[in-house]
């Protein structure tokens, strides 16, 4: 009988994670919908440049992490945890993006937290997978999530937004032109 309590705690330690990590990308889906949909852009047009640039980036800081303790100082130890954490939550952010791209394909119909819902699903099942997904797809997943949010460059302001043109609308007006008198 101790083997099914073990199998039980397993199990239990899966659903845990599962429900965590949709949480985190369903919330951030919600809080950063802008940002989420370019993260998603940047899976669909380079997403082996986000991965890489993800693991360049986020290793070290994770590593960082994994070592806080060991550093000297406790101010360094809190720096560092601050620091790591605020990596981890670039990374749900950007991987919230690969969730979105997973369910755009899965139901393009949908609302985006339909589609948000279901990609978080399916990506969440894959990486509380117990071998390959959570000890190399999930880890490769947050990793390319922060290197899509890296790619994004959200701290930019763009001077000019783009807006989709209509081309039955009319031009719009030229402010420096003379303005033409009414006729009488």
């Amino acid at each position: 009988m101790p083997y099914t309590e073990i199998v039980r705690a397993i199990v239990a330690l899966h659903l845990a994670a599962f429900l965590i990590l949709f949480g985190h990308w369903l919330t951030m889906t919600g809080l950063f919908p802008g940002t989420v949909r370019r993260c998603a852009e940047q899976y669909e047009r380079r997403p082996v440049r986000a991965t890489l640039v993800g693991i360049l980036s986020f290793g070290p800081v994770l590593l960082l992490l994994l070592n806080a303790g060991n550093l000297g100082h406790p101010l360094f130890q809190l720096l560092a945890i601050a620091l790591g954490s605020l990596a981890l939550l670039l990374a749900f952010l950007g991987s919230a993006g690969l969730a979105l791209r997973i369910g755009r394909n899965l139901s393009p119909e949908e609302e985006i937290w339909a589609q948000s819902r279901r990609g978080s699903v399916v990506l969440g099942l894959v990486f509380i997978t117990p071998a390959l997904g959570s000890l190399f797809l999930g880890p490769i997943g947050l990793a390319s999530g922060f290197g899509a949010f890296l790619l994004t460059r959200p701290w930019k302001k763009k001077v000019f937004p783009e807006q989709p043109s209509d081309p039955h609308s009319p031009a719009p007006a030229n402010p420096d032109a003379p303005a033409i008198p009414p006729m009488p």
